[in-house]
């Protein structure tokens, strides 16, 4: 099964210059409640009395706490973020969503040489919970119809490895020909561990790099039975000191997984070495000039077809369940509503057995967890 082909021709070099945040409100510090954005849902609006400056939903100050860690920019009392607040178990997604209108950029996007750059953070520091948050970024016609691929980040949240730490997420491309407005959405859900929804946001930007014209013509990514196929081709004015190919796994992160020769105009790479656990993919490319300074291509993020599931048979259950899946090892947690860990498991094969006897009747989470991703699954455990 063949994949969309991604094309980004003309490709524009990125210079690291200052630009200009068009976002309003970028880190909540404008009140009441979110000034510039739309809430399109929230968690209840009583929440917890602590900490007592909480202006309520999608807008409070933090007072530093361990659940309610400053803001990501000053790191202390007074600066602000955003919490979509409070909620019961398996509540949200909670969203609030900023569209910004670019249709002033109209020819340079038409002509596919505006670039855009987003980029925010998320924190997730409360341990052993299972609330996440996620950015997405869509691009829009006057018709408010999504142009090619959005943005999305993964769920982030402390119960899939994500740390307590603030993380980054950015991503800079090509504006899809046709866009006027670009639409930023932050998305909260809680699964346990009411009530508090403990993921904020900060610092959130969306920005037009200063670019200049260069020689890579054309950067193609296509997935085919499993083999990621790139193809690149450049000018003949090209001087290059170094060419490498770089993959990660988030928009990010990235290790180079092949130098080439620098001497040609096109180029072909099959990857047929990503891991199987990844639903994505992503590309670019690392070019050093006859001068030493380095520049990146675009990123070209590709959808794999393995994506991970869980399967549990049968469910509702009252003795045993079958769990299976596509992962080759992992962790498998089963949770309870009270966000308790009541069995956490090894495994190394796609099918294996639970023995749920002797656990009480009720709603439960089935969770795998490798080193990249997490998935959870709904399980109902019966009376005998």
């Amino acid at each position: 099964m063949t994949k969309t082909l991604l094309i980004i021709p003309a490709m524009l070099l990125i210079l690291n210059l200052p630009a200009q945040n068009i976002v309003n409100n970028p880190d909540a510090e404008s009140v009441p409640r979110g000034t510039g954005w739309t809430i399109i849902s929230q968690g209840s609006l009583t929440c917890l009395s602590n900490p007592t400056d909480n202006i309520v939903n999608w807008t409070m100050k933090p007072d530093g706490s361990a659940n309610y860690p400053y803001d990501h920019t000053s790191g202390a009392s007074g600066g602000t973020v955003f919490f979509s607040g409070c909620s019961s178990f398996f509540g949200g997604p909670f969203e609030l969503q900023q569209t910004i209108d670019v249709s002033a950029d109209a020819t340079a996007i038409d002509l596919g040489s505006q670039l855009y750059t987003f980029s925010g953070y998320i924190q997730t520091p409360v341990s052993n919970q299972t609330d996440q948050g996620r950015f997405i970024v869509d691009y829009l016609n006057n018709s408010n119809t999504i142009l090619g691929s959005s943005y999305t980040t993964n769920w982030q949240s402390f119960f899939g490895g994500s740390g307590t730490s603030w993380t980054n997420y950015s991503n800079t491309r090509v504006a899809p020909a046709g866009t006027r407005q670009i639409r930023i959405r932050m998305l909260t859900q809680i699964i346990f561990n009411q009530p508090a929804i403990n993921v904020y946001f900060d610092d959130i930007s969306l920005t037009k790099p200063f670019v200049l014209p260069m020689s890579l013509v054309s950067f193609i990514a296509k997935e085919q039975n499993g083999t990621i196929h790139l193809n690149w081709t450049f000018g003949n004015e090209t001087r290059l000191q170094q060419l490498n190919l770089e993959r990660g796994f988030n928009s990010t992160d990235f290790t180079s997984i092949y130098s080439f020769p620098v001497n040609n105009a096109d180029y072909h790479f099959a990857d047929n070495n990503h891991p199987v656990t990844e639903r994505k993919c992503f590309y670019r490319l690392k070019m050093t000039g006859a001068d030493g300074k380095i520049s990146y291509s675009n990123t070209l993020p590709v959808k794999l077809r393995n994506d991970q599931f869980i399967t549990l048979s049968p469910n509702p259950a009252n003795d045993k369940v079958m769990v299976t899946g596509n992962f080759p090892k992992g962790t498998i947690t089963l949770i309870n509503s009270s966000g308790q860990t009541v069995l956490s498991k090894r495994v190394n094969a796609i099918s294996f057995t639970m023995d749920i006897a002797g656990l009480p009747s009720g709603i439960y989470m089935v969770c795998f967890s490798d080193q990249t991703n997490t998935v959870y699954k709904k399980l109902v455990i019966q009376p005998k």
